[in-house]
């Protein structure tokens, strides 16, 4: 409920907003028992949809243990920031750990996530560099018994850790999809996604439309 209050609210003071698209694909396999690995690379649009916003390229390291309930995973991100008058490179690592249940054919899952961001100053100077957050995300999904079809929705708070005296969340991300597999080893998303900025000067609502491709 608070989520749901601090999003409204968000909107009703929101000073800029635009729309974009997302569009990914990732692979994930096994290493050994609990232990796998995952590659991804996704393109983003904004300006309404007519502008480059960036590309960003992901590796991770997970390992599910406890019957899966719970997972530990590293990732590096590289990120190609279009900066309006140049590409910008940043970097990007994190380290998660995540908890999920399954109740019949719903599952849910937490999973809060520590990340930092490393900023290329060769250009343009930052005056927070990296910039640290942790993340925290509530999921639900549901799967159709007999069908290859599920309905997830989920939402996550950023929690800004770089400013000592100004420590509060100020981002939320709110997505809601389907994901349709095609056999066992390959599957689509299409999802819908509002990120919106909270208790900051002047926020901004950012609305995508994404699809992503993933197999294994």
């Amino acid at each position: 409920m608070l989520n749901l209050v601090c999003l409204f609210a968000c909107t009703l003071q929101a000073q800029t907003t635009d729309f974009g698209a997302i569009v990914g694909a990732g692979y994930s396999g096994k290493i050994v028992k609990g232990f796998g690995y995952s590659v991804e690379g996704e393109v983003k649009t904004g300006g309404n949809f007519t502008e480059f916003n960036r590309f960003k390229a992901s590796a991770g390291l997970g390992y599910s243990f406890w019957k899966s309930r719970f997972k530990v995973s590293a990732d590096f991100d590289y990120i190609l920031k279009n900066r309006e008058t140049y590409l910008e490179n940043r970097y990007r690592v994190s380290g998660g750990l995540t908890y999920s249940e399954k109740i019949r054919s719903f599952k849910l899952s937490l999973r809060s996530k520590y990340q930092a961001s490393f900023y290329d100053e060769s250009r343009a100077e930052h005056k927070f560099n990296p910039k640290t957050y942790v993340r925290n995300r509530f999921e639900i999904s549901y799967s159709f018994f007999s069908k290859p079809v599920k309905l997830y929705a989920s939402t996550e708070m950023f929690i800004r850790l770089y400013k000592k005296d100004a420590r509060f969340i100020d981002e939320m991300r709110t997505v809601v999809g389907v994901n349709y597999r095609l056999n066992r080893n390959n599957s689509f998303d299409f999802y819908l996604r509002a990120d919106n900025e909270v208790q900051v000067k002047n926020p901004a609502n950012i609305y995508y439309i994404g699809i992503g491709y993933s197999f294994k």
